[in-house]
C-alpha cells in the first residue's frame, strides 16, 4: 500500500550513497577503519570513552547482559512494556525477567516504586528502558540501584541525543545499548553499539563480540597478526562496513533531526490536546527526549482496531508500542511462575497507538492527520 503519511522513514539523500560507494569500491566490507571511525565519533557524540559497535540492538543488549556477569538463577528487572528484545537478552544468559509497570498513563517509563517491590537477593541489574525517547528517572532509579547493589543497563533504543543534566542516555548507568534498526533516529539498517566508561568491560565486550578471539580479519590482512587465540565464548555480532559508512552520515545529521521531530511532536500536541476521546503521554514531562515516538492514549469507548483501519483509509500508518511482552504467549507458557500483574502496563497495551513522526514530515502532514483524526474518531466509539 502506498501510505500518504508514513510512521517512519529514512533520512538518507546522496551523502549515504556516496560513503557506502566509497566503502564497496574499497573492496574491504567487514568490520574495520569505518568500523572504527564510527566507534570513535559515537564516543565523542555521546560523551563516552568506550564505544563498541555491534549488528544490532539485540547483541549489544545480550553483550551487556554476558560482560556484567549475569546467570543463571539472577533475575534482572525489565518493563514489560517494551520491544520484547529488552527481556529477550535477559532469557539468552539463562536468567529471569521480571517484569515492572510503568508509572502512570502519563508516563510511560518504568515505575520506581515498583522497581523496589521487585528486587529480591537474586535481583543482579535492572534494564531501563527510555520509552519513546523520553529519559526514564533516572536520579531515582540510581539511588535504588546504589542502595541494593545493583547494575544498570541502559536500553536507549529509542533515545539517542536526549540528555539529562549535561549527560547524554546510554551514559547514566553501567552500560549503554542503542539500535540503528531502520526505524531510529540513527537508522542503517540492522546494527548498535554499546558504551562504556569502564575499561576492563569495553576490553571483553570487543572479544565478545567477534568469537572471542584476539586478532580481528582486518590486523591480519595488514600483516599487523598472523594468527590468533580464542579466550572466550564468543559471538558473530560483528557491524559491516555499509552499516558503519550510513551510521556515521546519520550521526552528523541527528541532532538537526532530533530538532525537526521536536518541532512537529509540538505540532501535534496544540492540535491534538483538545481533542476528546484521547490523551497525550509525556505532554508535560519535566525530563529531556529524543522524540522518537509520538503516543497517543484512546480511551477505554474507542475501538482503536477500527480506529487504524480508517486511518489506514486515509492512508495514514499508525502502530502500537508495545504489546506487553508478559502477555506474549512464549512467555506465558516458559516463565514459570509468571502470574505477572501490571495494571498500567496492560491498560496502555490496550489503548496506546502510535502516529507517523521522523525528521521527513512536514507542518501540513502532521496537521492532516489530526485533523483526520479528529473526524474518525466519533466513528470509533463502541
Amino acid at each position: 500500500m502506498k501510505w500518504k503519511v508514513t510512521l517512519s522513514d529514512l533520512n538518507f539523500d546522496q551523502r549515504e550513497r556516496k560513503m557506502v560507494d566509497r566503502v564497496i569500491r574499497s573492496k574491504w566490507l567487514t568490520m574495520g577503519e569505518t568500523v572504527e571511525r564510527l566507534e570513535k565519533e559515537f564516543a565523542e557524540f555521546i560523551g563516552t570513552k568506550h564505544a563498541i559497535a555491534v549488528s544490532s540492538g539485540t547483541a549489544a543488549l545480550h553483550l551487556a547482559m554476558r560482560v556484567l556477569n549475569i546467570k543463571s538463577n539472577d533475575e534482572v528487572i525489565v518493563p514489560s512494556l517494551s520491544f520484547v528484545a529488552s527481556s529477550n537478552a535477559i532469557l539468552y544468559v539463562g536468567a529471569k525477567p521480571v517484569f515492572v509497570d510503568i508509572s502512570s498513563r502519563n508516563d510511560f517509563n518504568l515505575s520506581c516504586e515498583d522497581l523496589e517491590r521487585k528486587i529480591t537477593p537474586k535481583t543482579r541489574a535492572i534494564v531501563v528502558v527510555h520509552y519513546g525517547g523520553y529519559l526514564a528517572d533516572m536520579d531515582e532509579i540510581e539511588r535504588i540501584a546504589r542502595k541494593h547493589r545493583l547494575f544498570i543497563i541502559e536500553d536507549s533504543a529509542h533515545a539517542i541525543g536526549a540528555d539529562l543534566n549535561s549527560k547524554m542516555a546510554g551514559t547514566l548507568g553501567d552500560v549503554g545499548c542503542f539500535s540503528f534498526f531502520s526505524n531510529k533516529n540513527l537508522a542503517t539498517g540492522e546494527g548498535g553499539m554499546i558504551v562504556t566508561d569502564n575499561d576492563r568491560l569495553a576490553k571483553r565486550l570487543k572479544l565478545l563480540r567477534s568469537h572471542g578471539m584476539t586478532s580481528m580479519t582486518l590486523n591480519r590482512h595488514k600483516g599487523h597478526a598472523y594468527s590468533y587465540d580464542v579466550v572466550e565464548l564468543g559471538y558473530n555480532y560483528r557491524m559491516t562496513e555499509i552499516s558503519a559508512a550510513l551510521g556515521i552520515l546519520q550521526l552528523k545529521k541527528l541532532s538537526q533531526a532530533n530538532k525537526k521531530r521536536k518541532i512537529l511532536t509540538n505540532i501535534y500536541v496544540s492540535n491534538l490536546e483538545k481533542a476528546e476521546g484521547l490523551s497525550i503521554p509525556f505532554k508535560d514531562y519535566p525530563r529531556n527526549s529524543s522524540y522518537h515516538l509520538f503516543p497517543i492514549l484512546l480511551n477505554k469507548k474507542t475501538n482503536r482496531k477500527k480506529f487504524m483501519e480508517l486511518l489506514k483509509k486515509e492512508g495514514i500508518q499508525s502502530s502500537i508500542h508495545y504489546p506487553p511482552i508478559h502477555k506474549f504467549s512464549f512467555y506465558r507458557r516458559n516463565l514459570k511462575g509468571n502470574q505477572t500483574k501490571l495494571p498500567l502496563t496492560e491498560y496502555v497495551g490496550a489503548h496506546e497507538l502510535t502516529l507517523p513522526l521522523h525528521p521527513l514530515l512536514e507542518k501540513e502532514n502532521v496537521v492532516f492527520v489530526c485533523e483526520k483524526i479528529k473526524k474518525i474518531l466519533p466513528k470509533t466509539l463502541r
